[in-house]
């Protein structure tokens, strides 16, 4: 997968103690809620919000330098967090060119741009909080 970066904006983000902060720019790409066991575990809460960006828009700007990675899905998925605060900020995917931010790590959130178009690993979505519906156009 090919990112391109002509979404110009650059938004910025980190962590809750400020240690870990980023910029990145380039189109946002899938904006989604995952409500896999992963997810629920790493962020405390029945799900999280990720959005992609390309990788080459992203730098990492706080004292803390790069979040730690830690490997959810071995070989796979790797995903980074604060060793000060636990804050969990990005994901990447081996062998793909973007990075995923959570949602909740970007300083500003009212892009429409990342309003989430899906809800991944619905199957592990607890009952009580209602599904994102899928808005995402299909594919050609």
């Amino acid at each position: 997968m090919s990112a391109t970066t002509t979404d110009t904006v650059l938004r910025t983000g980190g962590c809750l103690c400020g240690r870990i902060r980023f910029t990145v720019s380039g189109e946002p790409d899938f904006p989604h809620v995952c409500s896999c066991r992963n997810c629920q575990r790493l962020g405390g809460g029945p799900l999280q919000s990720w959005v992609s960006f390309p990788m080459q828009g992203l730098r990492w700007t706080g004292e803390g330098g790069e979040p730690r990675w830690y490997d959810t899905f071995a070989g796979k998925t790797t995903r980074g967090f604060c060793t000060t605060c636990g804050s969990s900020v990005a994901a990447i995917d081996y062998g793909v060119d973007l990075i995923g931010i959570n949602m909740s790590a970007l300083d500003v959130q009212d892009d429409p741009r990342l309003v989430p178009v899906n809800q991944s690993f619905r199957g592990d979505a607890v009952p009580w909080l209602p599904q994102v519906p899928d808005t995402q156009p299909a594919a050609a």
